[in-house]
């Protein structure tokens, strides 16, 4: 199929029966190409008489923004496996889908108006005060009711075998994993953070640390993981919180999705450097950042700890004791899977807007050295951790590197 655009998105939606989702004809419909990302294509679709929208996401071939990029037009249906899921034990946290087309490889869905993207909202300095709970309790149910520790061991290995995702899983053990720490084309970052990149190059024990979690993302399938839960996959408001885009799903290690998100809230906390109007509001703000990633983590915990109470398939995993260290474990994974994705997100090649929108570079330098010694230090410290406290004192002791200026 085609690349769909704002004329033929209209046909399309006729052609499998859903004008009735938007009331009247086509004619009266408004179509807003809306994609901000690097990979699928995204149509606003809106009739405003009837106070009615939807959002159409087609996959292509490869990545629009980047066409070069080949790119399985399958992992849409992946996506819609994994919202299926999270709608069955995380509705609140999931856009409603009204249609799926696999042959075409698009999806219809709720419209998310009354949200704004997270990453660039905490750009700005916006405090969403429901986010902790929410996000805590999405990835706590996601991933306790997609593990062993829940699923009968055949129906879990059957669902590991259908959801592979082998050729996005591959993008992510490059980008986030591998290039990052070593010199490679791919890599961009600003110029004056060069003496900061030549000494993470040299860092033999860094990358091994590293290659630890990139051996961990390759092999452990604990549970079905989003992977690629940034603050530009949620959506929210003061009083909702919607996770979108998780068609780089697959069966994989928890810590992942845990530290990806937690990560990229101390990139938000890195960059307010740059972004804040004034020392107060910086200040201000920062601490409501560790707030939220403290708080995310102690929601993750109690909902994660009362689905095991509640549903663990006791006979299988009889010990208090053990679930302690199951915790422990998955708080020092999230330290440096979170480590993994600030670095590749600061000196690999996938950069966020929490950065590039900074333009003067020696500032947006600045602010970046902020995310690297937190990511250094959660990456080389994580085996000490015992608490989330310990991830924040990390990240509130960070500091402007000398070595920018």
């Amino acid at each position: 199929m085609e690349a769909l655009n704002e004329a033929t998105v209209r046909e399309y939606l006729v052609k499998r029966g859903l004008a009735p989702r938007l009331g009247d004809g086509p004619e009266a419909w408004q179509v807003e190409q809306i994609t901000d990302g690097n990979v699928n294509l995204l149509f606003r679709v809106m009739n405003p008489g009837a106070g009615r929208s939807l959002i159409v996401k087609q996959a292509l071939g490869y990545a629009w923004r980047y066409p070069d990029f080949k790119m399985p037009t399958d992992r849409l249906a992946v996506e819609h496996a994994v919202l299926e899921v999270a709608a069955r034990y995380a509705p609140e946290q999931v856009p409603e889908v009204y249609f799926f087309s696999p042959e075409d490889a698009v999806l219809v869905m709720e419209d998310l108006n009354r949200h704004r993207e997270m990453r660039a909202a905490l750009r700005e300095g916006v405090r969403f005060p429901r986010a902790a709970e929410h996000m805590g309790r999405y990835m706590a149910r996601t991933l306790f009711y997609t593990s062993d520790l829940y699923l009968p061991s055949g129906e879990k290995k059957e669902w590991a075998a259908r959801l592979v995702n082998p050729v996005l899983r591959k993008v992510q053990e490059d980008l986030v994993f591998t290039q990052p720490f070593v010199p490679h084309p791919n890599n961009r970052y600003s110029k004056p953070l060069e003496p900061l990149v030549r000494e993470i190059y040299a860092d033999e024990a860094l990358r091994a640390g590293v290659m630890e979690l990139k051996e961990r993302y390759m092999t452990q399938a604990q549970a079905l993981i989003h992977n690629d839960l940034h603050t530009g996959s949620i959506l929210a408001n003061e009083e909702e919180t919607r996770v979108v885009d998780p068609e780089f799903a697959f069966f994989g290690p928890m810590g992942h999705d845990i530290g990806t998100y937690l990560g990229n809230l101390a990139l938000a906390y890195a960059a307010y450097e740059a972004h804040a109007p004034n020392e107060e509001e910086k200040r201000a703000f920062r601490e409501w950042l560790a707030e939220s990633l403290a708080g995310t983590w102690r929601a993750f915990e109690r909902e994660f700890n009362a689905a095991w109470e509640r549903d663990v398939q006791q006979a299988e995993w009889p010990s208090d004791r053990y679930r302690e260290r199951y915790l422990k474990r998955l708080l020092q994974d999230a330290a440096g899977f979170g480590a993994a994705e600030m670095f590749r997100r600061l000196i690999g090649m996938a950069h966020v807007s929490d950065f590039w929108s900074i333009e003067d570079e020696t500032e947006r330098a600045r602010a970046e050295s902020v995310g690297l010694e937190i990511a250094r230090r959660w990456l080389m410290e994580r085996e000490g951790f015992e608490k989330i406290d310990d991830l924040v004192e990390r990240m509130r002791a960070a500091r402007v590197s000398p070595l920018v200026g």
